[in-house]
């Protein structure tokens, strides 16, 4: 019963002079209905990575690439190669569950009643104005994530060469017997024959040698014949075909990860960039706190559940240096500015007009 008193004294002992008060959500009893809540925000971290995807294919004749045409550089087996080209590090925001307030009127309090203005989802935008100064919030919709390929695979096919178009040696061909079989290596041989007169009328071409005048369409004639044999001799060196598409990861920092890692994703050799519980290479966030708050002192846990008169809590976020890593190798690297790494603090009321960053729950301005 003491203890009833004395916080039903606390609070006629606020109200006397207090415009409203102000105090952690979860302290407030379910009765308590003349009031608003209040968010601060809290800073998610969005990362879009550009990966491109290697599809490597075996040639037809490769198992002859090294005695026709003395190359060892040739696709030995059919596989696929994952890369991470980029990665675009971005913060959007939303509110923070665990820095969520109550405030309550007086109404009948002397002072005129402070307007306090909040955004659709109950973030706390601006206190004392008639009208909330514009300032955007960075919100997840204000991307794209579709995670649709950027440049699709494109279907491999090589050059086919069919038994008639390899000229048979009349001795092959003796009276009474059957025709010679025309085996692999007689067909890799004639695309070897293939790739030496691409390359022989190419070089007729540039050296001047041809005899038939080209005019304007030099160009095209070149370009053909380079295409011609770059055809024949994927039939032994074999073929790559890349396509690129994006992926998108979330990552919300807790405030005791000021200085750590944390895992994002894996990539994998067989299916590229999976969820984190997957298999392959983790690739990690890594945050170096830059102490710009250092010298400011946190509030205390006390003060923090306390019932605050003519007061409001707010943000002031922290710098950090935030990396990309896959191993030890940095993908990307950037210096953000991250609200929970930060400190609460209030700031009084009484005769001020106060407007927040949405983005980061500080204030940028504050009006006597």
């Amino acid at each position: 019963m003491k203890k009833i008193f004395l916080i039903l004294s606390l609070f006629v002992s606020l109200s006397l002079d207090a415009q409203f008060v102000t105090t952690l959500a979860k302290n407030v009893p379910e009765t308590q209905e003349d009031g608003v809540f209040y968010y601060l925000p809290r800073n998610v971290i969005r990362l879009e990575f550009l990966v491109e995807e290697s599809d490597y294919h075996i040639g037809p004749y490769a198992e002859f690439a090294s005695k026709l045409m003395g190359i060892n550089d040739y696709i030995k087996e059919n596989k696929k190669e994952y890369n991470i080209k980029s990665v675009d590090i971005q913060l959007v925001n939303e509110v923070d569950p665990n820095a969520a307030y109550f405030i309550s009127f007086d109404e009948k309090s002397k002072e005129p009643l402070l307007n306090v203005i909040l955004d659709n989802d109950g973030l706390i935008l601006s206190i004392g104005y008639e009208h909330e100064p514009a300032k955007p919030r960075i919100l997840r919709t204000s991307f794209l994530d579709n995670g649709l390929n950027l440049n699709e695979n494109k279907e491999i096919s090589f050059v086919e060469i069919l038994d008639n178009e390899i000229e048979r040696v009349e001795d092959d061909e003796e009276e009474g017997n059957a025709p010679k079989k025309i085996t692999k290596e007689d067909k890799a041989k004639y695309a070897l024959e293939k790739i030496k007169r691409a390359r022989s009328a190419y070089m007729d071409i540039v050296t001047g040698d041809q005899e038939v005048s080209t005019g304007s369409s030099l160009p095209f004639m070149v370009e053909n014949l380079k295409s011609i044999e770059n055809e024949y001799v994927s039939l032994f060196k074999g073929k790559v075909a890349k396509s690129t598409y994006s992926k998108v990861f979330y990552i919300t920092p807790e405030e005791n990860q000021a200085n750590a890692s944390v895992s994002v994703a894996k990539l994998s050799n067989t299916d590229g960039m999976v969820e984190s519980g997957g298999k392959g290479e983790v690739i990690k966030i890594q945050f170096e706190s830059k102490n710009t708050l250092a010298n400011i002192k946190q509030l205390s846990d006390e003060t923090k559940k306390a019932s605050l008169a003519n007061k409001i809590f707010y943000r002031m976020p922290e710098e950090s240096n935030v990396k990309v890593l896959v191993g030890n190798n940095v993908l990307a690297e950037k210096q953000l500015t991250i609200s929970q790494f930060g400190v609460i603090r209030t700031m009084s009321v009484k005769n001020n007009k106060i407007l927040f960053d949405p983005n980061t729950g500080q204030i940028i301005s504050v009006i006597r």
